[in-house]
């Protein structure tokens, strides 16, 4: 069970959430122990949908996978295991990376947020057992500790109002100075309540992170959900925009199998940071003429709607992927997805045979376009 749940494994916010009539459903990501029960739609996704693209979306996404790493050594000690430049990340930055073998597969993704006296990784539901688990084994003299993070959840505003809203809920004198950068953060008060604001990348819109005290965040999700535009959004609605961008997601549709390019998250790895567990392979691919499969959306046509993840696609009669994340499209009108195909069958208009029946065509990503 994760360490982040309530007794019963229920999300911090679970009581909250009914109270708004949500309805719930698994939000894990594939990987053992992901499956926490999160709020999945308020009632209509369309609504929820149209406020993600055209106002401010508000989300509980406590159910991602928290570790904190304190210590003198930390930033040292992680670069060596991460694929970002960890060392050069100082306090109020971020960064996006992988975690991986020593043969370069991904054995997670992560965000990180740089405090001034530690580290915050943001990680699949589920996986924060296993990175911490897979990181302590490395721990011989280096001055670091590893935890879980339970005393801080991220809620998060998506959508194009998404940073106006923020202004109008800040405390402080510096209200209209939001960070910048993707990825960076600063403390803030919202209704007097301390928070951490992060710049999100990964969302598909314009997108940010409040960190809060698990103790405050009943009073701050409804602080935030009465602001002017924004609406409670669930999993469905903000699936659909993901997916629409050609944003992959660890567990659905990339994972333990794949390699860091493979993902089309290039800016994840750093090829100029030195040594890190897998690099050397990693970085043969790059300099050496990449791999052979590569991201690409997909839109299915003669389904019964979208297809389950896993499911073989046949170019040609041979398999050349598995489908990823799939949704109905309110964009596209009609299902849309994400696969990593092998190169001969991934250029943009081929046709790819679905082993449950029906069709794909191959597009470029994104699907949509903010």
């Amino acid at each position: 069970m994760s360490e982040i749940m309530t007794a019963g494994g229920e999300l911090p916010l679970a009581a909250y959430h009914r109270r708004q009539g949500a309805s719930f459903a698994p939000a894990g990501s594939g990987v053992p122990g992901g499956d926490v029960a999160a709020p999945l739609h308020y009632g209509s996704v369309a609504d929820e949908y149209a406020a993600l693209r055209r106002g401010c979306g508000l989300l509980d996404c406590s159910w991602v996978g928290r570790l904190e790493l304190t210590g003198a050594d930390r930033l040292r000690f992680l670069n060596a295991y991460l694929t970002c430049d960890v060392k050069s990340v100082g306090a109020g930055q971020g960064a996006y990376g992988f975690a991986t073998s020593p043969q370069g597969r991904i054995l997670a993704d992560a965000v990180l947020l740089a405090q001034q006296d530690r580290l915050w990784m943001e990680l699949p539901a589920g996986a924060e057992a296993a990175v911490a688990q897979h990181l302590g084994k490395f721990i011989i003299a280096d001055r670091v500790e590893i935890r879980p993070l339970e005393e801080m959840l991220p809620l998060t505003l998506i959508g194009p109002r998404a940073a106006s809203a923020l202004r109008e809920a800040l405390d402080d004198e510096a209200a209209g100075e939001l960070p910048a950068e993707l990825w960076q953060h600063r403390r803030a008060r919202i209704h007097g309540l301390e928070v951490t604001l992060q710049r999100r990348g990964r969302r598909g819109e314009e997108a940010w992170a409040v960190w809060v005290s698990t103790a405050d965040a009943e009073a701050l999700i409804g602080k935030l959900a009465e602001l002017p535009g924004v609406r409670l959004a669930g999993s469905a609605a903000a699936e659909m925009v993901r997916v629409e961008a050609g944003i992959p997601r660890f567990g659905l549709d990339f994972g333990p199998q794949n390699f860091p390019q493979e993902t089309g998250e290039e800016t994840a790895v750093s090829y100029a940071k030195g040594c890190y567990l897998g690099q050397e392979v990693v970085a043969r691919i790059h300099y050496r003429g990449g791999v052979q499969k590569a991201l690409r959306g997909l839109v299915f046509s003669g389904t019964d709607g979208p297809p389950a993840a896993g499911t073989p696609l046949l170019y040609e009669g041979r398999e050349a992927g598995g489908s990823g994340s799939a949704v109905e499209s309110p964009a596209l009108g009609m299902p849309a997805g994400l696969a990593i195909l092998h190169r001969r069958a991934a250029e943009p208009g081929t046709r790819l045979d679905l082993a449950s029946g029906g069709t794909a065509e191959v597009r470029e990503l994104p699907l949509v376009r903010p």
